[in-house]
């Protein structure tokens, strides 16, 4: 069994139920391996989410619609149950069939007892054909048992990191004036795709110039990158159904008048980051020290400290002055401290780091320049 389908099934029965339906994307690929297919949103040829049923023992079943019976078969579940989505020969009930479809898997696994589901993602189609107990919380158990890295887990995010840093790289090349922000982005993503060797999504943010980067967050647009700009590459692919992310800052030409100070103010922060972090440091006690040493240059940042990441691009714990949860070793985190002016612009520096034994390490570390060439 999988080490993260064992880790799933203890949650369950620690959270006193026999079983659990999983309809989020990112717990269905934790728990079975299965990539949900997330770029274009929900199928219109899916009857309700990609479901997986986990129970306390580890028995594992999926059901999926038709275009995603190809990639089904490389779940690590027992059963796996393939219904009529896509066609065009005759009209396809979806929504029947996929509730027949979950019925089956029911049945097949002999589901019984405590039902517990995840109240954000469990479709209300299925309010008749599984009992859910909505007392039960294993979202909380879940995403606790996510927090820590797998072998394998470990070794997909590596990956991830490699294709951020890469399109980080890509970026540098691409930058230049004239250009639109989407035509930059263009290039980045292709990088990352070629280096995967799949389509990939992506999230993060790709911005430019003084308004855009204060802003901290956006899509790329048409907008032209002019001299003197400041370019947001925040940029988190997804690869084999795990995400990597990381953050840069940087000026096309001569920086403006105390861009430079903003620029080391987040970078520097980034590196006191990568001092503190070790298991056992409390998240809000780094937290604050983070912010306070932005603040003490006369800065702030309206966003967290950073974030898990996984099989979804955020996870628990968020680095946030709430959060008194302590690292362990094997979490990934990604820190991201900016520095943030509306007259010159914003930088925000990111790494993804491993907590180790001892400490953390940046898992692709990059080099963040500043400025390049108009």
């Amino acid at each position: 069994m999988d080490e993260r389908l064992e880790r799933t099934a203890r949650a369950i029965g620690e959270a006193g139920a026999d079983w659990a339906v999983l309809t989020s994307p990112d717990a269905v690929a934790y728990a079975t391996g299965h990539v949900v297919p997330v770029e274009a949103g929900p199928s219109p040829f899916a009857g309700g989410p990609t479901l997986a049923i986990v129970g306390k023992d580890g028995t594992a079943g999926l059901v999926a619609a038709n275009v995603e019976a190809g990639a089904a078969q490389k779940a690590w579940v027992a059963e796996r149950v393939v219904y009529e989505g896509f066609g065009f020969e005759h009209a396809a009930p979806y929504v029947a069939n996929y509730r027949h479809a979950v019925r089956d898997l029911v049945t097949r696994l002999g589901v019984n007892g405590k039902v517990a589901a995840d109240p954000r993602s469990f479709p209300a189609a299925l309010t008749d054909v599984l009992e859910v107990d909505p007392a039960i919380d294993m979202v909380t158990g879940l995403d606790r048992a996510r927090a820590t890295k797998t072998a394998a887990e470990l070794v997909a995010l590596q990956r991830c990191a490699d294709a951020a840093a890469l399109g980080q790289a890509a970026f540098l090349k691409a930058l230049r004036p004239g250009r639109t922000e989407l035509a930059v982005f263009a290039d980045i993503r292709c990088a990352v795709e070629e280096f995967a060797g799949e389509r990939v999504p992506f999230t993060g943010d790709f911005i430019s110039g003084v308004a855009r980067t204060a802003g901290f967050t956006g899509w790329p647009t048409d907008r032209v990158i002019e001299p003197g700009d400041p370019v947001m590459a925040d940029l988190a692919p997804r690869v084999g159904g795990y995400w990597g992310d990381c953050c840069a800052v940087t000026v096309v030409g001569k920086p403006r008048k105390g861009h430079e100070r903003l620029f080391r103010t987040s970078k520097d922060a980034l590196s006191l980051a990568i001092e503190m972090i070790r298991p056992g440091l409390a998240i809000d006690t780094f937290d604050r020290a983070i912010r306070g040493f932005v603040g003490k240059a006369g800065y702030a940042y309206p966003h967290h400290s950073g974030h898990s990441i996984g099989t979804a691009v955020h996870e628990w714990p968020r680095l946030v002055p709430y959060e008194t949860t302590q690292f362990r070793e094997d979490m990934v985190v990604l820190v991201e401290p900016g520095a943030y002016d509306p007259e010159i612009g914003g930088v925000r520096s990111e790494y993804m780091l491993r907590v180790t034994a001892s400490g953390c390490e940046p898992m692709a570390p990059f080099e963040h320049v500043m400025a390049i060439d108009a």
